[in-house]
């Protein structure tokens, strides 16, 4: 098997000024052979998850592109064509010299085939301050101009700023082709208009109305009030040397003041309690943003939590 042959060729390839054995030393190279021959065990029981597991660590004692092929190999198995075409990339880094002919043949055959089975984002955004992700992996902060590697099908490009209208792009991507995405986003009032629940006046015309109630109430509250002393005037009067009856008094102004009053009170209570209602009515008419029918609300989750944001699909 082609797996096992890449102990030979580690010994066949590297000399002493070959760029990938730079700065290795004996006891590495030790290390690597132990964890290539486990995962070439484990590759050949088709233990793909394990043998990868060996083959990384020997990468991490010695990173030889022939080990870092077989690592390509694993990631072919396990159906992860994105990070097995990242990994061959850095394989044939050195060209066909760390290979054998035959060997280097059929890594430049997987990177044919790899390149028609994944495809690429390219993201440019100049607008600083902008937090972008990739299917939910972050990308950074803007200025970013970005190249990466994805599977075909669905992607989801997502542009957050403080104060700004969220952006999310959905994108398909064609095995072989490249999705161009430029993200600008527009400030949140751009894309508003303040609606108010009434029409602006009509809350001042009910607050402005009531107190006009208390007022009219007050004043007959006073009219009230001086019919009252003109009575306590005429009895003090009339009354002061001796008893007085009733028919000798004026009663229609006591009758009228009491009245008065009476009535006063009623109106003062119904112009506080319009006063109050106008007050409610002001603060419930208080402007509020309405943004366009292309945008929608959108729980997205964030480190420790959620937020609340407002979508705007393109």
């Amino acid at each position: 098997m082609k797996a096992l042959l890449v102990l030979l060729l580690l010994c066949q390839t590297a000399s002493a000024d070959s760029p990938w054995t730079v700065g290795v030393t004996e006891s590495q190279k030790s290390q690597a052979k132990t964890a290539l021959d486990a995962g070439n065990a484990l590759f050949l029981e088709k233990k793909y998850s394990e043998a990868l597991a060996q083959y990384q660590t020997a990468i991490g004692a010695w990173d030889h592109p022939a080990i870092r092929f077989n690592v390509v190999r694993c990631l072919i198995q396990l159906d992860r064509p994105v990070e097995a075409f990242d990994n061959l990339k850095i394989a044939l880094k050195y060209g066909a010299a760390p290979f054998e002919e035959g060997l280097h043949t059929e890594a430049l055959a997987y990177e044919k085939l790899l390149a028609k089975q994944i495809g690429e984002v390219a993201i440019d955004c100049a607008q600083s301050g902008v937090r972008l992700t990739l299917d939910g992996q972050s990308l950074g902060t803007c200025p970013v101009h970005e190249t990466k590697r994805v599977a075909p099908g669905p992607h989801q490009v997502v542009g957050v700023k403080d104060g700004f209208l969220t952006k999310t792009f959905e994108i398909v991507v064609v095995g072989g082709a490249r999705e161009t995405v430029s993200v600008a986003l527009e400030p949140l009032t751009a894309n508003a208009r303040i609606e108010h629940r009434w029409s602006t006046w009509i809350p001042w015309v009910v607050f402005g109305s009531g107190f006009a109630v208390i007022g009219a109430g007050a004043l007959l509250d006073l009219s009230a009030a001086a019919d009252m002393d003109s009575y306590d005037r005429i009895v003090k009067q009339q009354c002061s040397m001796m008893a007085c009856n009733d028919a000798d008094l004026p009663t229609h102004l006591k009758d009228d003041a009491e009245m008065k009053s009476n009535i006063a009170v009623g109106v003062m209570v119904v112009g506080a309690a319009t006063v109050a209602a106008g007050g409610v009515m002001l603060y419930l008419n208080r402007g509020r943003p309405v943004y366009g029918e292309n945008l929608s609300p959108r729980v997205v989750p964030t480190t420790g939590g959620a937020a609340l944001m407002l979508n705007g699909r393109f």
